[in-house]
């Protein structure tokens, strides 16, 4: 019999481990009528809308039959990784929009590194307060750090073709990506319109955040410099 070296035992169940890590499939989606639905808010009262103008909601993982709403702007979710698990299973590079070329990462959150922020709404014709104005923090007004900012016209009845044609309506759109530099840390997501006065100014059915890996030592150690001289700027101010 073939002597097999103890190495080479312990090399196959490191891989097997890194494997299950590697293919944890998860993600956080939430939404104002079904999961997570806590993490939701409006500024001002929202109205339910399960069909909203010809559109189908058919972004995977929604909750089916959860009504998406409108006329509640802005409207805000909140994610903690340390306090807010995962809720939603996908296979690695499961499809969350192949219009647009997005696949899931298939990886666990709950920890500091990056996150990926989608966005799903339903196909309309009569947002008034086109393009949606999308605003994602980390630690909201207490770091003073806009993470990014982004639009989407919704009034585009498209859910079938190029990116510039508003790509993914009624399926996840990719909004940006976030840096948590501490489990406890929260992203906070804005979804506002703007323009106005108009009652349905923009819709909204649900976010969905996945982790997308962690941050290198270095870029980790600069920006936790960077974040401590923005708050000594703020103490001169």
């Amino acid at each position: 019999m073939k002597h097999i070296s103890p190495l080479f035992i312990i090399g196959a169940i490191a891989s097997v481990g890194l494997l299950s890590i590697a293919t944890t499939d998860a993600a956080v989606i939430i939404e104002p009528n079904g999961k997570l639905l806590a993490n939701f808010s409006a500024g001002t009262t929202a109205s339910n809308s399960t069909l909203a103008g010809v559109g189908t909601l058919l972004a995977p993982g929604l909750t089916p039959g959860a009504a998406s709403v409108f006329g509640g702007e802005p409207y805000t979710y909140t994610y903690t990784p340390s306090t807010d698990l995962d809720n939603t299973v996908f296979s690695v590079g499961g499809t969350l929009n192949s219009n647009a070329g997005l696949f899931a990462s298939g990886l666990t959150g709950g920890a500091a590194g990056f996150y990926n922020i989608y966005h799903a709404f339903p196909e309309t014709t009569n947002a008034g307060g086109q393009p949606t104005l999308y605003d994602v923090q980390v630690n909201g007004s207490s770091s003073g750090v806009t993470m990014f900012l982004s639009s989407q016209d919704q009034n585009v009845s498209d859910n079938t073709t190029g990116q510039s044609d508003g790509v993914g309506i009624g399926l996840w759109e990719l909004i940006g990506q976030a840096t948590v530099l501490n489990a406890s840390d929260t992203i906070t997501m804005t979804v506002d319109k703007t323009s106005g006065p108009s009652f349905v100014g923009s819709r909204t059915a649900g976010v969905l955040i996945e982790y997308a890996g962690v941050i290198p030592e270095p870029s980790r150690a600069l920006l936790s410099l960077l974040g401590v001289g923005a708050v000594l700027v703020r103490r001169r101010r």
